[in-house]
């Protein structure tokens, strides 16, 4: 009795802040995922609610489950869920290309502050996802967590942390999850299906050239797709942005001072302009990190790459020229001074000191008055009605 009386005067711990059940953490499907939670089976409209007949419904579809499951995995084929489709939430697609794919892959992890190692590591594991792509319906079966490790060299540990990552970040949705052999009452554990998605729209198709052989027309008459294109409009050609030049020995600090410190390097070496296909800025980025972390500057880099330290006499030439892999030659040149900074010339040792970027000149846009438009419009019909009337006169001439 006074159990019962102290039981029903216990306070509620929701009252005083204190949650009775934890929430997951994370969303075990991943943040792109849409919630499946809608209460369960109902008993229809009208009715009083049955909690009996709704655990029996639920027991009924699990076990209906279980079989489609088991039946699916017996036969031998990679089959995922039949309504996989729908466990993904509106807005987001589902990645069919590899090329798109490991273009996505490359640009979050370029977003993120990792050690280099860390950086290396976790893009090779999802490398490994992208490889085990559908090529059809971009899903993932099949693929362990031992082999995801093995690309990366890491342990399972560490993939639970990668796949975690990418779930967080809206790159992966699993839509179905792994279960055991005893769970399914089959021989063989059932491996996640994985969906790497995305918000971002398809990309553009691009523009096809005109074919070089195609017949040309002596008439004298312009072609009727280009006198539909309307050449004369006021189209202009985008700028490129100018990027910011960082001191040759200032030590960069902050991403902003990093990422000016890079571009500045990458034009140095001669790696920009019709060289800038060679290289790819993030993993420029990536193995500079850690020399502008331990105090290097743009001439002490430039230095190191031209000298060894155990031969500070003699010059190693230029380390770009007729290179496939102008930024391996580059690791490779760096590595000999890991740990040995302090050997490095006087003259070009970093310090590190407050840089104020100097304002970015933008060129002043154009402005075109409509009587300029209208002057160079008549002028070209007028160039254009010369050009006809001369390839009539000839025409005439040779009849």
């Amino acid at each position: 009795m006074h159990g019962a009386l102290l039981q029903d005067q216990a306070p509620d711990p929701c009252g005083y802040g204190i949650r009775a059940v934890a929430p997951s953490r994370r969303a075990p499907r991943g943040r792109a995922a849409r919630s499946t939670d809608r209460g369960g089976p109902t008993t229809g409209p009208g009715r009083a609610p049955r909690p009996r007949a709704r655990q029996r419904a639920t027991e009924r579809a699990m076990a209906r489950g279980l079989q489609r499951a088991r039946r699916r995995l017996n036969a031998g084929e990679f089959t995922p869920h039949p309504g996989w489709r729908h466990f993904i939430e509106a807005g987001y697609r589902v990645l069919t290309s590899q090329t798109e794919a490991l273009a996505d892959i490359a640009r979050r992890v370029d977003d993120e502050e990792w050690r280099t190692d860390k950086r290396h590591s976790w893009a090779l594991i999802l490398r490994r996802l992208v490889l085990h792509m559908d090529w059809t319906t971009g899903l993932i079966t099949g693929l362990t967590a031992e082999r995801l490790g093995e690309a990366g060299a890491r342990a399972p540990r560490t993939v639970s942390r990668v796949l975690a990552w990418a779930r967080d970040s809206g790159l992966v949705v699993v839509v179905e999850a792994g279960a055991t052999a005893e769970f399914l009452g089959t021989d063989t554990n059932r491996t996640p299906t994985y969906a790497l998605v995305t918000d971002r729209p398809l990309p553009s198709p691009k523009a096809t050239a005109p074919s070089p052989l195609s017949p040309v027309d002596e008439s004298g008459d312009l072609p009727t797709s280009n006198v539909s294109s309307k050449p004369l409009t006021d189209g202009r050609r985008a700028q490129p942005t100018p990027q910011p030049r960082w001191p040759s020995h200032a030590v960069p600090g902050n991403p902003g001072e990093r990422n000016a410190a890079t571009f500045t390097l990458v034009s140095r070496l001669g790696l920009d302009g019709r060289q800038a296909g060679k290289i790819e800025i993030w993993r420029a980025r990536a193995i500079l990190k850690t020399w502008w972390d331990q105090g290097a500057c743009i001439a002490g880099i430039l230095h190191a790459v031209d000298h060894h330290p155990d031969r500070p006499d003699r010059n190693r030439g230029d380390a770009c020229r007729g290179a496939d892999d102008p930024l391996r030659v580059l690791a490779h040149r760096l590595k000999p001074w890991r740990g040995r900074l302090n050997e490095l010339p006087r003259g070009v040792v970093g310090h590190r000191i407050q840089v104020t970027p100097p304002p970015v000149p933008r060129p002043a846009p154009q402005v075109i008055c409509p009587a300029d438009r209208r002057a160079a419009r008549d002028a070209a019909r007028a160039a254009l009605a010369a050009h006809l009337d001369d390839l009539r006169e000839r025409r005439r001439a040779a009849q």
